[in-house]
């Protein structure tokens, strides 16, 4: 059953129905005060129908201590209301009395945690590595052993359920570090990832806690697609039959996740226009690694979904970006030209390149061609000319359009 909201529940659906269909700034404002609130309670499932929106938002959010802890464990996190056992994820609801535990172990040093967290947001990627690097392995030693929390009443949640949840996020969390180091070896994915750590860290984790497997694998292809081959094992035995089905019930879950609403559009349409031609890359290899001969018929009409809804998602953030990012902008510059200005331009020129270049391997080449073509005709138009200098045209279209393009531009002066 998903957690009552308040006494009053004709009142509280009335207001989860009109936040739910609030507009992006008004989502943004009510994020806000909810996250500024010392106890959030019902609020916390008041906001639980706009998770989606957030999604594909993506804004900052404040790094709380609980933000820090279960960072690493984000995308098997999924609402209290739709969580099962054996559905390899982890309830939304049951994160805060963990938190809660975890802070209450160890004492003095969370709170210095906090005191150093203190004003930073989910975007201070490097500070989360960082604190993370320590925090992970002491909440897994503290979950791994400790008592029912006080507070798992709020969670909706049989007390039976606790200790085998608490034993799979112990064991991820013991292991986020090492996969953070993984992934950072393989230079974004512009290296091979290592096969020795991640046989270490599969072995571990089936004698740890074979439950967690699949969660495990799930995260590991999230972050790190081209090591699908390295998961499953050559040889034939028990702990290679555990890592075979575990590898067939992660896909399930990954797909699971794709196939929620707005699930394959939410990496697309959240963080910068470089990070959505990175997110389009690692789905697209993704796809391509579970795309075997040996795939169930269910499995490829389920691969041909996802690249259809894949590249719809794409096609849909790019024209977007162009539109609304950089021909908006290009548009209403000033005479004479902002070098900030233009220096923003180039970086959204770069994004829209690299989302173009990735989608590209998915399919609607035509499309991208059109818009490019779109793209260099507003700069090169002669309204450009009191707010581009030549130089800053060649530039713009050089990214947009390659060097030939670029020079065609210094030769003729426009």
């Amino acid at each position: 059953m998903p957690p009552r909201l308040c006494p009053v529940q004709p009142i509280c659906r009335a207001l989860v129905q009109e936040i739910a269909g609030a507009s992006d700034p008004r989502v943004r404002r009510i994020v806000a005060k909810v996250d500024a609130m010392t106890r959030r309670g019902p609020a916390d499932a008041l906001i639980e129908p706009l998770r989606q929106r957030l999604r594909m938002l993506h804004p900052p959010r404040p790094l709380r201590f609980g933000r820090l802890l279960f960072h690493p464990l984000d995308p098997l996190i999924v609402p209290g209301s739709i969580w099962r056992p054996g559905r390899h994820a982890i309830p939304r609801t049951a994160l805060m009395p963990m938190a809660e535990q975890v802070h209450q172990a160890l004492g003095a040093k969370a709170r210095a945690i906090e005191t150093e967290i203190a004003g930073s947001t989910t975007a201070d990627t490097g500070l989360i590595a960082r604190l993370g690097r320590s925090l992970w392995p002491e909440a897994a030693r503290i979950l791994g052993n400790g008592n029912i929390p006080e507070s798992w009443t709020t969670t909706g949640l049989r007390e039976a359920l606790y200790r085998p949840l608490a034993k799979s996020v112990s064991a991820l969390l013991a292991r986020s570090a090492p996969l953070d180091t993984l992934c950072a070896e393989t230079a974004n994915d512009l290296l091979p990832p290592n096969p020795e750590r991640i046989g270490r860290m599969l072995t571990g984790m089936t004698a740890d806690d074979p439950a967690a497997l699949p969660m495990l694998i799930a995260l590991l292809l999230i972050r790190l697609p081209a090591a699908a081959p390295l998961v499953l094992p050559k040889d034939a035995g028990p702990r290679n039959a555990t890592i075979r089905t575990a590898m067939d019930q992660a896909e399930d879950r990954i797909f699971r996740q794709f196939e929620d609403d707005h699930g394959t559009e939410a990496y697309i349409a959240a963080g910068t226009l470089a990070d959505a031609g990175a997110a389009a890359a690692r789905i697209a290899t993704l796809l391509e690694q579970f795309d075997t001969g040996a795939a169930m018929p269910r499995r490829r009409e389920q691969l041909r979904m996802l690249r259809r809804r894949l590249d719809a998602a794409c096609k849909a953030r790019f024209t977007t970006g162009l539109r609304e990012a950089f021909l908006a902008p290009l548009q209403n510059q000033g005479n004479p030209p902002d070098p900030v200005s233009i220096q923003g331009l180039e970086t959204i020129a770069r994004g829209l390149r690299m989302l173009e270049i990735e989608a590209r391997r998915i399919a609607s080449g035509p499309t991208y061609d059109r818009l490019l073509r779109e793209a260099v005709d507003a700069i090169k138009d002669g309204a450009m000319l009191d707010r581009l200098t030549v130089m800053d045209q060649a530039r713009l279209v050089e990214v947009l359009a390659g060097p030939d393009a670029a020079m065609a531009i210094l030769e003729t002066g426009r």
